[in-house]
């Protein structure tokens, strides 16, 4: 399909919006929320000018490693001050919300459409960049975060460190935009049982749930970790809930991610992940769709989603077309996050949008799994990169978690 042929499918997306919208159930968002704090790498001079052998020089090497080799991902740092150095003497851009479950919930609620999320840490600096809209669940039952009291205690942030195309860091010229997450101290999914038994009630009518945050766990936490997430799997599971999906995320111990994937897989219908974290999992040669079928048959999932910066692809046993059609608005509503730098709702293309051609067909059609792929609406040099994957996530889990009142998806995805 030709750029001009996918400008026509996305401007197609754009005016099933509404419809979306209307047909949009209740997504589950676990099971990790958090505070992230965002900071420009390049003007994170007494970072990148810090005194060798101190704890910021270290993190500043390998911050920099990173964006010279274009790679982003997460980062731990055993530093327990560090948060504590990075707010007193670097310039926090803005804060936002953080945790793949919490940013697709945020996402959602953006664009008018219902989540529930949860969430342990109810103290001001939290809430106040949460959607007032999403809801969370309390004693009495279900509430929406703008009518919640702050209370008392916060959750440690994460620093997000941007980078950008064009911009110079030491003598090198970057040219991939992207982010690592930094973290310095250990982490634990939320203690929400709120949470627990009001999605296991919901479950039976909601559309998706997204299960997030082990691979932030530390050692000591992983096997509760773990339990809990698999309980909890099973138990929508149990209540009918078709769509269950597990977002990777990047884990800094391979043998850690391989027994989540391998414990995890029975339980889900629906496993996430970036290209990078697919390389991670499957080196070597081979193109993404040949790693992403045989990561699909290895872990014999039913859907298997992958996401870069100039394509997003599927391997699934459901209807092709319908996931073309999910593929398309979560691309679209990325795009329109890379565009402005926060989540919003789309009302156009993004002005200087790319459309690189694909390496293989768009749908790859099979009796056991077909693969699906589109191009997405590429940015150069985004607003922000960070959130994207997520928010991604949001739009195709809207898609195939609707009711799909206002008609079929044969009809619509054939139409573009």
């Amino acid at each position: 399909m030709s750029a001009h042929r996918w400008v026509k499918a996305y401007e197609r997306v754009l005016q099933l919006i509404p419809a979306y919208v209307q047909d949009a159930r209740l997504t589950l968002c676990g099971l990790s929320t958090c505070v992230d704090a965002y900071v420009r790498l390049h003007e994170a001079k007494p970072l990148l000018n810090a005194r060798t052998g101190s704890p910021e020089a270290a993190l500043a090497r390998e911050l920099i490693r990173r964006a010279i080799n274009g790679v982003g991902g997460e980062l731990y740092l055993n530093w327990p001050e560090g948060g504590r150095w990075v707010e007193q003497h670097l310039d926090i851009a803005r804060w936002g919300v953080g945790g793949s479950g919490a940013q697709a919930a945020q996402t959602l609620a953006v664009i008018g459409a219902p989540a529930l999320m949860s969430l342990q840490d109810r103290g001001w600096r939290q809430l106040s960049v949460l959607h007032p809209d999403i809801r969370v669940a309390t004693t009495a039952g279900v509430a929406k975060c703008g009518g919640l009291r702050p209370a008392d205690g916060m959750k440690p942030a994460h620093y997000i460190f941007e980078f950008t195309a064009g911009t110079q860091i030491g003598s090198a010229i970057l040219k991939r935009s992207s982010r690592t997450i930094v973290r310095f101290g250990g982490e634990h999914l939320d203690d929400d049982p709120d949470f627990i038994r009001q999605s296991i009630s919901a479950a039976k009518d909601a559309g998706a749930g997204i299960l997030s945050g082990l691979n932030e766990i530390d050692d000591e936490s992983m096997n509760d970790a773990l339990s809990q997430t698999i309980e909890l799997a099973q138990a929508w599971k149990e209540c009918g809930l078709r769509h269950i999906h597990l977002e990777v995320g990047d884990y800094e111990a391979a043998e850690v991610r391989n027994r989540v994937l391998n414990l995890l897989s029975v339980k889900i219908s629906s496993l996430g992940m970036s290209y990078s974290e697919l390389c991670g999992i499957l080196p070597g040669e081979g193109d993404a769709v040949e790693k992403a079928r045989e990561l699909a048959e290895a872990l014999d999932l039913r859907r298997l989603c992958v996401h870069s910066d100039t394509w997003a692809l599927t391997v699934t046993r459901d209807d092709p077309f319908r996931e073309l059609e999910a593929l398309l608005f979560g691309s679209l509503l990325a795009s329109t996050r890379a565009e402005k730098g926060v989540c919003a709702l789309p009302v156009s293309l993004p002005d200087r949008a790319e459309f690189h051609e694909l390496k293989w067909k768009s749908i790859q059609q099979s009796n056991e799994r077909s693969v699906v792929s589109c191009p997405t609406p590429y940015l150069e040099r985004p607003a922000a990169t960070i959130g994207l994957g997520d928010t991604f996530l949001a739009g195709t889990l809207l898609v195939l978690g609707g009711a799909l009142r206002s008609n079929t998806t044969a009809t619509r995805v054939r139409s573009l």
